[in-house]
């Protein structure tokens, strides 16, 4: 199906390969899955595709200009979001320390979205997105609430596979123990995904 000059096969082929990989939010997700299930995740789903799909109608706006013109926002953004990365690792480390039976909230729908303004690896997807799907001499407006459309699904269903994951994982998890080594895990890997942010 094409609309607006955009293969929406493609775009979703596309957005499906760029969200479904490891990233932050994946990692997140599974944390969120494993110890809070399913349906206390769905805000945390929801924000993210929400987030990463404003993020891209914006560039395809024409947002992406003010990192042409002031490159340093990209640089500062890739530090703020590593830095909010570690913040999340020792908060989970730090909640299963002081009691591994009690769990921190899950994300809420805001904080999910917001996330997105401060992830490397969304700004990546959003702006090869609206660089390559967007045509030239079409309305962006109506163009980028396509991409948006799709972009919003894709996330979801995205987003969706990887709480399910983590929900499979959570029930293997049945002692606060295993939980909590499960959780020390994923707060080393956002810690590396922090650390490999800020030097690419």
């Amino acid at each position: 199906m094409v609309l607006f000059g955009i293969s929406f096969v493609a775009l979703a082929i596309y957005y499906w390969t760029m969200s479904i990989t490891p990233g932050p939010n994946n990692v997140m997700l599974t944390v969120s899955g494993a110890n809070f299930g399913f349906n206390r995740t769905i805000p945390h789903i929801t924000g993210i595709g929400l987030g990463c799909s404003v993020q891209t109608f914006l560039l395809c706006l024409g947002l992406g200009a003010i990192f042409t013109l002031y490159p340093v926002i990209q640089e500062v953004l890739k530090w703020v979001g590593a830095a909010y990365l570690i913040y999340l690792s020792v908060k989970l480390i730090g909640a299963k320390v002081k009691n591994a039976t009690v769990p921190q909230k899950p994300l809420t729908m805001m904080e999910a979205a917001l996330f997105q303004f401060i992830n490397p690896k969304a700004w990546v997807k959003a702006t090869t997105t609206a660089t390559i799907f967007l045509p030239a001499g079409t309305s962006p407006i109506g163009a980028g609430i396509a991409i948006f459309t799709v972009c919003l699904a894709v996330n979801v269903v995205s987003a969706s596979t990887w709480a399910t994951f983590g929900v499979g994982i959570g029930r293997f998890l049945s002692n606060s123990r295993g939980l909590m080594i499960f959780n020390y895990s994923m707060a080393a890997l956002l810690i590396g995904t922090a650390g490999y942010v800020v030097a690419v």
